[in-house]
């Protein structure tokens, strides 16, 4: 299933959201520029190395959340993008500005740590927002799960749209990463990662739900920070 939208309107400006969306474009386009080999360079140095983290761990602190703002390729970044601006207005708009960013970014650095735990050795660069992205998806599902999330879905001799519900989108998206890991899936991608930042965010909405909420269905007007 690829989400293209979901029916869960929020009437707040999902300021930090469409700030990460721009940083991460950014980024990328600055990294289409460079030429070889700074470009993997570039890469190397502000990719997460677990290796490297493992030998220097406080040297490479920043490498985190760095991290997180690079891509690799135009479907990766497309592709994250697209959940984070699906997903990423609502989960903000339950925790406002600041704490949503750092709720982010939180997430993040746990995924790229359980990455970790079971890559130490590894000298391959981990890059992309999905961890992070994958903490929303854990908030958006406590939040949200009955929101309705349009999507297109191929059914073997073709593509159609559908509505399914945020618990049902989301979940098959969480156990889809597993069968990935069991199939034993080599396509480059931090599997492992994604868990750990889905299970970050899962853990601290449900934690913060009922606050959370009470919050969201008071705020009229004012200000929103």
């Amino acid at each position: 299933m690829i989400p293209i939208y979901d029916e869960n309107r929020t009437g707040i400006k999902p300021v930090v959201t469409l700030s990460l969306i721009v940083i991460n474009v950014v980024v990328f386009i600055y990294q289409l520029l460079l030429q070889p080999p700074k470009n993997l360079y570039f890469v190397y140095l502000f990719g997460f190395v677990p290796y490297l983290f493992s030998e220097a761990p406080f040297e490479h602190l920043y490498s985190l959340v760095t991290s997180m703002f690079l891509h690799g390729g135009f479907f990766h970044i497309m592709g994250n993008m697209v959940y984070l601006y699906i997903f990423g207005d609502n989960v903000e708009a339950a925790f406002r500005r600041i704490p949503f960013l750092v709720f982010y970014l939180f997430c993040g650095v746990l995924a790229a740590l359980t990455h970790f735990i079971l890559n130490v050795s590894s000298k391959i660069p981990t890059i992309g927002a999905s961890g992070a992205i994958s903490g929303v998806l854990g908030a958006y599902l406590v939040l949200y799960p009955r929101a309705r999330i349009v999507s297109l879905v191929y059914l073997g001799w073709g593509y159609t749209f559908t509505r399914v519900s945020a618990k049902t989108f989301i979940l098959f998206w969480f156990f889809y990463q597993f069968i990935l890991i069991l199939l034993g899936e080599q396509s480059g991608v931090a599997y492992w990662a994604h868990i750990g930042g889905f299970l970050a965010g899962l853990v601290i909405a449900l934690v913060l739900k009922r606050k959370l909420l009470e919050d969201l269905s008071v705020l009229v007007g004012g200000d929103y920070v």
